[in-house]
Order: structure tokens, then C-alpha cells, then sequence
């Protein structure tokens, strides 16, 4: 996220810099105004503690849980699901993430609709074998309530030393149930070539000289790891190229637009990011080898973020077709602050639009060739069923486009 936080500073200054003269009474007042503000709140704390430590029947936890707990509340008095608190042991956990390993379980979660959903099981992990899967609800971890729990806390609390155990209470449409599930270091693989897929799928790829790469998630080694699996594609022959973002539920915005720039040929735009002010700034495709080869791009309702940044990318400046559902509707942007007392903070601080301008936040790119359905709420036979159309029409797609070039 570091492009991220340069653009925010930049901004900021420039800002003060051009209002300072004309608007420095107002803003005078304003600051005031917010310093006295500010004080009556922390006064607030200090009165609230105070009375705990006189009053409370039961023995009072150390000031640093108790604190932690109100820089939780702080921020979630936004009502933003997306800015959360971390206090030092989640937020070493987030850390983890980007670096392509944590110890829990192995499954990509989010909200929605208020709850926390299952957006991937990573696969070969303790949670693929305990035969979770996309859209499952996650309604209690360890017997405690995930209602208006933090994603961030929810992570925290899935997560654990290998080797320990965690309990999920599971909704699914027809049934609720508890699965006991043992923890393990779990490696991220974020590309996957197509030996993942079945030998069948595998021929007909081979036979129409398509390669096929899916991204699961986006961090610190997924711009590598794309290039490294282009790069076998390319020696294969390909003729035309499927990219699988189904069920990617975002990542590191630098990823995302560093894997765009393999497609999207140089100086055109691969994202805009709107910061708070209004002002925009456009993140474009830099030069180097450019893949062009005819691009599907497979995507559904739970391809989300990082993703629907490189979806949005590769149909609107490098010409992909999308093929799938519409797909999640994140359109906004976290930086990350460490704190004191190795904690840290994910913000909302912009919001970004697809080089066409679309702003996609609550609505999602709609795919250009609508296969399947929706996954939430679907039993086993049927998410395969329907993740089979989907790859299968994606082929055929391909095909179409490469005898379109001919």
C-alpha cells in the first residue's frame, strides 16, 4: 500500500499549501472547535476509568485492554466495516498475510450483509478438509457470537498456534453445525497453473492451446509468481489466455496493479484513486513485456478489492472479456498505520474507479457473459456444477476470441 499512503501525503500538503492564506481564519476556528472537542472525549475516558477503578465489582483488566477495547470502539463507530482496529497480536497476523504464510485454519473471510462469510477455503488446508466452503456464514467462533464482530477480531480469533483447535459454528441454508477444526501453518499459494484442474479440463485447455492462470489472492509474491506461470504459458504455445479471479477476495492494491501492468499496454490507466478531498490520481501501466494475447477473465460474486481492480483494469484498458457473475462491489481503498504498542489501524482513505470511470463500491463489475449462478446458499453438487459452466463457457469464449483474430 505504499503508492497508496505517498498519494494521501502528497495530497494533504498540497491542500494546506493552496487554502492557507484565504481560509486560515476558519480553519483556525475549526481546530479550536476539534481540540475542544477532543479533550471532552478524552476526558470522558479518564471520568470512565476512574469510576472503574472505585466502583467495578470485578477486578479491572490492565489499562491497555481496556484501551484497546476503545480504540476498537473508535473506529467502529464509523460503521465502516472495512476500518478496524488491530491491537499488537492481530496485527501481526496482518502482517503475516502479506508475506504469504499465517498458522490457523486456511480460509479467506469477509462481510457481508453485516456477517461474516466464507470467501474461499484455501486448498489442501485443515478448513478445505473440514469441507467448508465459499459463502458458508460464520455465525459463532469458540462459542462466541460473530454479530457485528470486526473481521480483523474474527481472524484473530480462527487463528492460533498449529497444532490447537478451533470451533466454527457453521449456516448454511438448509442446516446449522459445529466443526472442530485443528490449526496448522498454512502456506499461501496465490497462482495456480492449470495442473490444479481436472485431467478432463486440462486436455480440452491443451487441445485449443489456452493457458489458463487463477489468482487466489493478492500479497507480496503474487506479481512474481504471475509472471513466472506467464512465462511457462508462453513457452506452452497459448494461443489466448483465461484468468480465474473467482473467489479472490482481494489483497495488496500494489499487486493488483503491478500483475495489471503485464496486460495493459504502457501509459494507459489501470486504476483512479479518489482520495477525500476529491482529487484523483491515475495509476497507469508502466512498459516491459506486455502479454497479448485474447484475455476471459473468470470472476463471481466473491471476487472482491484487489480483484475487481484487475478485472476492471484488463476489460476497460487491455479489452478482457469477463465471463461469470457480477462480481463483489468493494470499491474502496485501506492503508495501513502501525501504532504504539505494535498495534496498527486499517483506514479508509480513497476510494478508486476503473479506468472508465465506473465507481463499482456496493455494485460490482457486471460480467459480459452472465454463466451460472450465484454460490451463497448453494449445496456442494451445485457450486461445482456451476463453477464447472462457468470455466467450461470460459473456454469457449477464449476460443471464440482467438478465431476472431485469425
Amino acid at each position: 500500500m505504499s503508492t497508496l499512503r505517498r498519494i494521501t501525503t502528497a495530497t494533504l500538503v498540497a491542500a494546506l499549501a493552496a487554502g492557507l492564506f484565504l481560509a486560515g481564519y476558519g480553519y483556525g476556528q475549526r481546530t479550536a472547535a476539534a481540540a475542544a472537542s477532543d479533550e471532552a472525549g478524552f476526558a470522558l475516558l479518564r471520568e470512565l476509568l476512574g469510576a472503574l477503578r472505585r466502583e467495578y465489582l470485578n477486578p479491572v483488566p490492565d489499562a491497555s485492554v481496556l484501551f484497546d477495547g476503545a480504540a476498537r470502539g473508535l473506529l467502529d463507530a464509523l460503521g465502516d466495516p472495512y476500518t478496524r482496529y488491530m491491537d499488537a497480536k492481530a496485527f501481526r497476523e496482518f502482517s503475516q498475510d502479506t508475506q504469504g504464510f499465517f498458522f490457523g485454519i486456511g480460509i479467506f473471510i469477509d462481510i457481508r450483509d453485516g456477517g461474516l462469510i466464507v470467501v474461499q477455503p484455501i486448498e489442501g488446508t485443515p478448513a478445505h478438509r473440514a469441507g467448508l466452503r465459499a459463502g458458508d456464514r460464520i455465525r459463532r467462533i469458540n462459542g462466541v457470537a460473530t454479530d457485528g464482530m470486526a473481521i480483523q477480531e474474527a481472524v484473530s480469533r480462527i487463528r492460533g498456534p498449529a497444532g490447537s483447535r478451533v470451533t466454527l459454528t457453521i449456516a448454511r441454508p438448509e442446516r446449522t453445525f459445529d466443526v472442530e477444526i485443528t490449526r496448522a501453518r498454512v502456506q499461501i499459494v496465490t497462482v495456480q497453473g492449470a495442473g490444479a484442474l481436472e485431467p478432463a479440463v486440462q486436455r480440452r485447455l491443451t487441445a485449443e492451446r489456452i493457458g489458463y492462470l487463477r489468482i487466489l489472492t493478492f500479497n507480496d509474491q503474487t506479481a512474481a509468481e504471475v509472471a513466472a506461470e506467464l512465462e511457462r504459458i508462453r513457452r506452452a504455445g497459448a494461443r489466448g489466455l483465461l484468468l480465474d479471479l473467482r473467489n479472490n477476495g482481494g489483497g495488496l492494491l500494489d499487486a493488483a496493479v503491478d500483475v495489471a501492468g503485464r496486460f495493459v499496454p504502457q501509459g494507459r490507466p489501470v486504476v483512479h484513486i479518489v482520495g477525500r478531498d476529491g482529487r484523483r490520481t491515475t495509476e497507469r501501466a508502466g512498459g516491459g513485456p506486455k502479454v497479448a494475447l485474447p484475455l476471459v477473465v473468470l470472476v463471481n460474486e466473491f471476487s472482491a478489492s484487489a480483484s475487481e481492480i484487475l478485472a476492471g483494469a484488463l476489460r476497460d484498458s487491455a479489452g478482457a472479456t469477463l465471463v461469470g457473475q457480477q462480481t463483489f462491489g468493494k470499491g474502496v481503498i485501506q492503508s495501513v498505520f502501525p501504532l504504539r504498542a505494535g498495534g496498527g489501524a486499517a483506514i479508509t482513505t480513497a476510494k478508486y474507479l476503473t479506468p472508465s470511470n465506473h465507481d463499482i463500491h456496493g455494485r460490482g463489475i457486471p460480467a459480459d457473459v452472465a454463466v451460472g449462478d450465484r454460490l451463497e446458499g448453494k449445496g456442494e453438487a451445485e457450486v461445482a456444477r456451476i463453477l464447472e459452466a462457468q470455466l467450461q463457457r470460459g473456454i469457449d469464449v477464449a476460443r471464440q476470441r482467438i478465431a476472431g483474430q485469425r
